[in-house]
């Protein structure tokens, strides 16, 4: 037993001296200054360092700030401003995680419609050129859909909005290069689906009048003159005014081909 106790006593002192020979390493393992600063001081510096955009040190401030003074009345903005600084980063998926988390501890507070746009902001920002994986544009959508709902009749609602129909032309070019690709390679059927699927899904788009007219030159390369002339006359009656429609009228007057029969536009 005593030689246990006087094991157990060595192994004790020589884990004292790893710690202070650490400690006396010229500073090597010295503490970081703000984590002995009290509150005011930690939000002073921590809100000058997000003014002059030194987004770390306004990171570690007022997470340290929130950290020791979770009661301040000053929390739910430092949350805010952490938020916004790796927004500033770059580091978009954390600063949507912290408005989100903001939301979730603040819900009612006046600061709510900034956190929820920034949520909205931080995915479209995320958002991919059109030819890549669209799931963060999905994601931008819905999130700025929700705060133009939940915060309609306020400025943010109609930045959210704006934001939201952008994603949507977004999606609508992405689906449109789908189509296109599969009527560059020859497969006619497969473009005319995916025309299709712009044209119901984002018909107020720019790309739904390129669409009809993709339907339509793949209907004319299958040969299915009926069905070509049909969406021919779907485009010139439903977007008459648009680049397509122009460039459908103009293809059919070089080759002497009259105007399809509509419906009567609009």
């Amino acid at each position: 037993m005593g030689e246990a106790l006087r094991a157990v006593g060595s192994r004790a002192r020589g884990l004292l001296w790893v710690v202070l020979a650490l400690l006396g390493a010229g500073g090597c393992a010295s503490i970081p200054a703000y984590l002995s600063m009290e509150g005011d001081e930690l939000w002073t510096t921590g809100v000058a360092a997000f003014e002059r955009g030194d987004w770390d040190e306004a990171i570690e401030r007022l997470e340290q700030f929130v950290t020791v003074s979770p009661g301040d009345a000053r929390a739910p903005e430092a949350r805010i401003r952490v938020a916004r600084a790796y927004a500033g980063r770059e580091e978009y998926l954390t600063a949507a995680s912290e408005f989100e988390l903001f939301l979730q501890l603040h819900p009612s507070h006046g600061l709510a419609p900034e956190a929820s746009l920034g949520i909205c902001q931080a995915y479209a920002a995320l958002a991919p050129h059109p030819q890549r994986d669209q799931t963060y544009t999905v994601d931008a959508e819905e999130a700025c859909g929700l705060t133009a709902f939940e915060f309609r009749g306020l400025s943010v609602a109609v930045t959210a909005d704006s934001i939201r129909l952008a994603m949507i032309v977004r999606l609508a070019e992405a689906a449109f290069q789908r189509a296109e690709f599969y009527l560059r390679v020859n497969l006619y059927n497969s473009a005319v689906d995916y025309f299709e699927y712009v044209i119901a899904e984002f018909p107020e788009t720019p790309w739904a009048p390129r669409a009809l007219l993709g339907v339509y030159r793949s209907y004319e390369a299958l040969g299915w003159l009926p069905e070509a002339e049909e969406t021919a006359g779907r485009l010139l009656e439903t977007y008459p005014g648009s680049d397509a429609a122009a460039e459908l009228a103009a293809e059919r007057d070089a080759e002497g081909v009259p105007p399809p029969a509509t419906g009567g536009g609009p």
